[in-house]
C-alpha cells in the first residue's frame, strides 16, 4: 500500500549522512531527536536544499556525539535474546521450503494453515502495558484508553458498519470488541502499575440478539489485567486503583451463585471522588476535550459517576482531571514500531495467507473473461478460508492502464489479454496486516515490454531490501532506490535519454515522474503503522524490530509524464517515444514486508515475484 509522498529534502541528505559500519547504530532517543529535527528542517523555507541537508547532517552528528545515557535507557525488547536466532532461522527455513516447492505454489494447504493457528504464541499484554506505562511518573497520574464504538450504517439501528478496533486499544488489551475502557495507574516499578478493564454490561435483549459474549473473567484472563469491572462500576474501579489494587468491599463484580447472577456493591464512598482531584489523565487515542467529552457524555455510566461526571458535564466550569492527549499515543507509537516475536508471528501468518490468496487470483484469472472485482472476490475468499477474515485495507486490483492508478479501488474493468494486473491486497491476523503487491499477466505470460518494465522494478526492490539493516538511514535507502529506478528507466527502457546524468536527473525530479510515492512505510496493526517519527509512517533510522514495506514501482501516469515533457528542466532527460511505448503496459509495483533484525533483513513475504516464478505459478492452476 503506497504512501503518497514526493521527494523531500531528507531524501537528498544521504550523501551527507554517512555511518561507520564499525560503530553501534544510533539508539531510539537519537532516532526520535533526529526525527524531530527533520520535521523542523523540512518546514524551513529558507536556504538552499544543499545547505539544509548539511544542517541535518550536523544535527545527527551532534546528537550522536553528545548522547550519554541513551544506550542505558534504550527500549530493548525483553524477548530479544539468543532465542531470536532460532526464531529467525525457522522463518527462513519455512520460506526456503516454500521456494523449493515449485510444483505447488499454493504450498500451504487449508488444513496445514488452520492447524498452525494453534501455534501462535500468546502475547503478554501485562508486560506490553508495563513497558509503556512505566515511562510515566506515579504521582497523581492516570492512564485512560478508549476502545472504538459501533457505527450505524445509513442511520438504521441494528445495521452496523463492520467494526474495527482502535489500534492503540487493541495493542494494550487485545480486545477487538467495541465499548470497552482501560484505566491504569503508572510508574517506573511493576507494583506502581495496576490496570482495570471496564466492560460493557449487556442487556438481556442484547444477549438475545448478539449473544452473551465473553464474561468479565474471560476478559481479565485474556487481557492479563488486574481486575475487570462493568462500565457502570467505574467509581468502584477508581477506588480500587486508589487503593493500589487492594481488595475492598467496595469494588468489583462478583459471582453470586452457580448460575452466574451478578451483584454490585452500592458503596460509592467519598474516597472515590477524592482520588480524581486534579489528577493528570493520559488519554489514548489522540483526541481533544470536545471529542472526549462528547464520547463520555453519551455513556450514562460516566455521566452519573461521582468521579467523572462533574468533569465531563456540559455545564462544568472546572474539572477533576487535566487531560493530556499527546504523551500516551506518542509513547505507544514508539513502542509499536519495535515488533516482538509474537507480533512477527502474526504478520508472518497474515503474509502466508495473503500470499496464498494472491496465487489463487492468478490461477483463477482468464483473459477477456475475468473482471477485476472477481479477482478481488477470489482474494477475499482465499484469505477467509485461511481464517484471515479481515482485510488490512481495500483491495487494489488494476488491469492494464488501471495499474498506473496508485490507489485504484474501482475494480470494475474487464481484464484483457496481454495485460498485466496490479494487485495490492493484504489480510489481517489478529489485527496485524500484510501488505503485498504483485503484478501478473492475465494470460499467464508477460509480454516483452511488460517483462522489461517488471524487471526494472524487481531490480530496484532486491537492491533496496539488502539495505534494510539496523542503523541504516531511510533517506539513504530511498535515494539509492530512486537512482536505481532512473538507471533502469535509462538502460533497460530508454525512457530516460542515454546521455543523461543520473544524479542530475534525480535532482530534476525525474524519479517522481514515474515513482510518485515513498519506498515503504511501517507495518503492523495499521497498514501505514505508527513509529517514532510523529505524523508520518515513514522511518528515519531503521531499528531492530521494525517491519517496513519495500514497494518500489514504475507508473506511466499521463498527467505526470506530460507535465514533465512540458517542463524545461525535465523534458531534456526524457524520451517521449519510449514513454508512450511503455505507457501501454500501465504500471508495476512489487511490495514485500521486511523485518529488520540483528542478522539483517528478513523477508516475511513468500509470494513468488520473479517473472519465471510468477508465470510458473499461473501455469500450475
Amino acid at each position: 500500500m503506497t504512501t503518497i509522498q514526493t521527494m523531500s529534502l531528507f531524501s537528498h541528505s544521504a550523501s551527507f549522512l554517512k555511518t561507520n559500519a564499525d560503530t553501534k547504530p544510533p539508539p531510539r532517543q537519537l532516532v526520535e531527536k533526529a526525527s524531530s529535527s527533520r520535521c523542523k528542517l523540512h518546514r524551513s523555507q529558507t536556504g538552499s536544499r544543499l545547505k539544509r541537508c548539511r544542517q541535518l547532517h550536523e544535527v545527527v552528528v551532534t546528537l550522536a556525539k553528545n548522547k550519554t545515557d541513551d544506550d542505558e535507557n534504550h527500549d530493548s525488547d525483553d524477548d530479544s535474546d539468543d532465542s531470536d536466532d532460532a526464531f529467525i532461522q525457522q522463518l527462513l527455513l519455512n520460506n526456503n521450503n516454500d521456494e523449493k516447492n515449485k510444483s505447488r505454489y499454493d504450498c500451504h494447504s487449508l488444513e496445514d494453515f488452520l492447524d498452525r493457528k494453534k501455534k501462535l504464541s500468546k502475547i503478554d499484554f501485562n508486560r506490553r502495558r508495563f513497558k509503556v506505562f512505566s515511562k510515566f511518573p506515579n504521582d497523581n497520574r492516570l492512564i485512560f484508553a478508549l476502545s472504538g464504538e459501533l457505527q450505524t450504517r445509513n442511520g438504521f439501528e441494528g445495521h452496523t458498519a463492520r467494526f474495527r478496533q482502535i489500534p492503540d486499544f487493541m495493542y494494550l488489551t487485545g480486545i477487538s470488541e467495541p465499548d470497552y475502557f482501560l484505566l491504569s495507574t503508572c510508574g517506573p516499578n511493576e507494583e506502581d502499575v495496576k490496570t482495570v478493564i471496564l466492560c460493557p454490561r449487556k442487556t438481556e435483549q442484547m444477549k438475545v440478539w448478539m449473544g452473551a459474549g465473553r464474561s468479565v473473567q474471560e476478559i481479565q484472563e485474556t487481557t492479563m489485567c488486574d481486575r475487570c469491572f462493568y462500565v457502570d462500576e467505574i467509581d468502584d474501579a477508581m477506588e480500587y486503583l486508589n487503593n493500589n489494587g487492594s481488595n475492598s468491599n467496595s469494588n468489583s463484580t462478583e459471582k453470586n451463585n452457580d448460575e452466574g447472577e451478578e451483584t454490585r456493591s452500592n458503596n460509592k464512598g467519598r474516597r472515590a471522588f477524592k482520588i480524581a482531584h486534579s489528577k493528570v489523565v493520559f488519554v489514548a487515542p489522540e483526541l481533544d476535550d470536545v471529542a472526549l467529552k462528547k464520547r463520555l457524555q453519551s455513556n450514562d455510566a460516566f455521566v452519573k459517576s461521582k468521579t467523572w461526571g462533574p468533569s465531563i458535564s456540559a455545564n462544568a466550569t472546572s474539572s477533576n482531571f487535566r487531560f493530556d492527549y499527546v504523551a500516551l499515543p506518542d509513547k505507544i507509537a514508539r513502542q509499536r514500531a519495535i515488533k516482538t516475536k509474537e507480533e512477527i508471528e502474526r504478520i508472518k501468518r497474515a503474509n502466508d495467507g495473503s500470499s496464498d490468496a494472491h496465487i489463487a487470483m492468478w490461477q483463477f484469472s482468464k483473459p477477456n473473461e475475468t473482471y477485476e472485482f472477481q479477482l478481488e472476490a477470489e482474494f477475499i475468499a482465499a484469505s477467509t478460508k485461511r481464517n484471515l477474515r479481515e482485510l488490512g485495507y481495500p483491495c487494489i486490483v488494476g488491469s492494464g492502464k488501471n495499474a498506473a492508478i496508485l490507489h485504484y479501488e474501482e475494480n470494475s474493468a474487464l481484464c484483457k489479454e496481454k495485460e498485466i494486473v496490479l494487485v495490492d491486497a493484504g489480510a489481517e491476523c489478529e489485527g496485524y496486516t500484510a501488505d503485498i503487491t504483485r503484478c501478473f499477466p492475465t494470460d499467464g505470460k508477460f509480454t516483452e515490454d511488460a517483462k522489461l518494465l517488471y524487471n526494472v522494478v524487481l531490480d530496484v526492490q532486491v537492491d533496496a531490501i539488502e539495505r534494510y539493516t539496523n542503523g541504516a538511514l531511510w533517506a539513504d535507502i530511498a535515494r539509492k532506490a530512486k537512482l536505481k529506478t532512473i538507471e533502469g528507466l535509462q538502460k533497460k527502457l530508454g525512457v530516460v535519454n542515454a546521455d543523461a546524468d543520473l544524479n542530475e536527473a534525480l535532482e530534476a525530479g525525474i524519479s517522481e515522474v514515474f515513482l510518485p510515492h515513498a519506498l515503504g512505510h511501517y507495518l503492523g496493526l495499521q497498514v501505514h503503522d505508527v513509529g517514532p517519527n510523529s505524523g508520518t509512517p515513514l522511518p528515519v533510522v531503521l531499528e531492530v524490530g521494525n517491519v517496513i514495506t519495500c514497494e518500489p514501482g514504475v507508473y506511466f501516469v499521463e498527467a505526470l509524464y506530460e507535465k514533465a515533457l512540458a517542463n524545461e528542466k525535465q523534458k531534456k532527460f526524457l524520451n517521449r517515444e519510449n514513454i508512450e511505448r511503455f505507457a501501454k503496459v500501465g504500471g508495476v509495483r512489487i511490495e514485500d514486508n521486511i523485518w529488520v533484525t540483528e542478522r539483517g533483513p528478513v523477508n516475511l513475504t513468500r509470494c513468488p515475484k520473479t517473472v519465471e516464478d510468477v508465470e510458473a505459478a499461473c501455469a500450475s492452476a
